[in-house]
């Protein structure tokens, strides 16, 4: 399908220990041998020590060199791979040897997607990838490895077979009236439904890949002095933020990332919200209320040993439409009782400095976000979701002219036609050469 040779780094150009350089295509064991001495014959799938020469024979560096074979490679063509040092001169001067030798340098992406078109991955799992190298916590890592796994595909491949199973079955009706039998409406709308329902589960998933893939931003908001900055510390587990017993040592906001449960989040401490003439503190203050609105997630603090305030009484009318947890602070110098709030299922108490409650509200916050363990998660991206809108739209479109479509059988069959074509489309068995530029012009170069 692919003719050229294509070279690229596998490996970022930095300085290390190891460097990977990937060729591939029909001349790759040419060019690899050209590029790579040694007195052995090679064969496939075994490593081999020797010296990378350039066109002269003089000698760039030595290493590794391992030859793939045809469809036993990621590409599913010819692949040679050259690990030299990870010397940033002497890995742009190997590629610079490989296109002198006939290679071209490889477009983003473009050796996954020669994977895809010589029929080694479908189109989800060239997704995944993608999704993979770019994960920002070991949860979105392990979604996007299920989908690399083929978990995604074979369910949207079995909705395609279910299809498939009503297009024969009405083909079958069409061309053979008199041999078979007659397929009533409710038998379509029940083998439609059950694909509906399979579908808007999926689309459920989207919303949950997005906080897997971006994160969730969380503002920590309260008055002076109830412990925000040591709550900050603690969930990140170092002292970032400085802590103080002064009032309005946070003037400005300070932002950290980390994971909490395999959820990426970017967690904002900000500073004490209150009546004040300092004009420096009352921008801190503006912007912290700035923050507030950007937030996911509001973490509401207050001092448990003081209770709830008047003062915190007025900040918290702020905050309560917005997506909140109550944090009770410094539970271990005491705890009053709170006749403010009628609901309390929504108040974590406790201790910065102690460790106290530090678990049980990180237990809130994944569930504030619906995320659970599960194990065999994975999500669909906006390529897919769209897709499947598109599909539930065909199904809701007949649902609504069964009862003309029952009578106009070729009809029905069209318009079942048309949403396994959009299932063809997640998967790749349809697609479209801007398609695949838009999916593989993300991948960094090498993959």
């Amino acid at each position: 399908m692919i003719r050229d040779t294509i070279v690229a780094p596998a490996t970022p150009l930095i300085p290390s220990g190891v460097a990977v350089v990937r060729i591939s295509g029909d001349r790759a064991l040419e060019i690899g041998r050209r590029l790579f001495k040694t007195s052995r014959e090679i064969q496939e799938r075994k490593v081999y020590f020797g010296k990378m020469v350039d066109r002269y024979g003089q000698i760039i560096d030595e290493g590794l060199f391992i030859y793939f074979k045809g469809k036993k490679s990621f590409t599913g063509e010819d692949t040679v791979e050259i690990h030299p040092h990870g010397s940033v001169p002497v890995v742009k001067k190997i590629i610079q040897e490989a296109i002198h030798f006939g290679a071209r340098f490889a477009n983003p992406g473009e050796f996954t997607e020669r994977a895809f078109l010589n029929g080694k991955i479908d189109l989800l799992q060239a997704e995944s990838i993608a999704d993979l190298i770019s994960a920002k916590s070991q949860r979105a890592a392990k979604a996007a490895l299920n989908i690399l796994e083929g978990k995604l595909s074979s369910k949207i491949n079995k909705l395609r077979d279910d299809l498939l199973e009503l297009i024969a079955l009405l083909e079958a009706e069409i061309n053979f009236p008199e041999d078979v039998e007659e397929i009533d409406s409710q038998f379509i709308l029940g083998r439609l439904s059950v694909v509906e329902q399979r579908l808007e589960e999926l689309l459920k998933t989207y919303k949950k890949g997005q906080i897997l893939k971006e994160g969730i931003k969380i503002a920590i908001v309260g008055r002076p002095n109830v412990g925000k900055s040591s709550l900050f510390n603690a969930l990140v587990g170092y002292e970032r933020s400085i802590v103080s017993e002064i009032s309005g040592t946070t003037r400005d906001f300070i932002e950290e990332r980390l994971s909490i449960k395999g959820i990426p989040i970017v967690l904002l401490d900000t500073a004490g919200i209150r009546d004040t003439l300092d004009k420096i503190e009352k921008i801190g203050i503006e912007i912290a209320r700035k923050k507030i609105e950007e937030a996911d997630i509001v973490l509401f603090v207050f001092d448990a040993s003081v209770g709830f305030t008047d003062e915190d009484k007025k900040l918290y009318r702020e905050i309560m439409d917005k997506n909140h947890i109550l944090i009770g602070n410094k539970v271990d110098l005491g705890r009053k009782i709170i006749d403010f709030l009628v609901k309390t299922d929504n108040i974590i108490y406790a201790s910065s400095l102690s460790g106290i409650g530090i678990q049980d509200l990180e237990n809130k916050i994944i569930e504030k976000v619906g995320l659970s363990d599960i194990e065999d998660e994975f999500y669909v991206n906006i390529r897919q979701q769209s897709l499947i809108e598109k599909a539930l739209e065909g199904i809701e479109r007949i649902n609504e002219k069964i009862d003309f479509l029952i009578e106009n059988k070729e009809i029905l069959m069209l318009y079942i036609q048309e949403v396994k074509k959009e299932l063809d489309e997640i998967v790749g068995y349809i697609t479209t050469e801007e398609v695949l530029q838009g999916i593989f012009s993300r991948f960094c170069i090498g993959k």
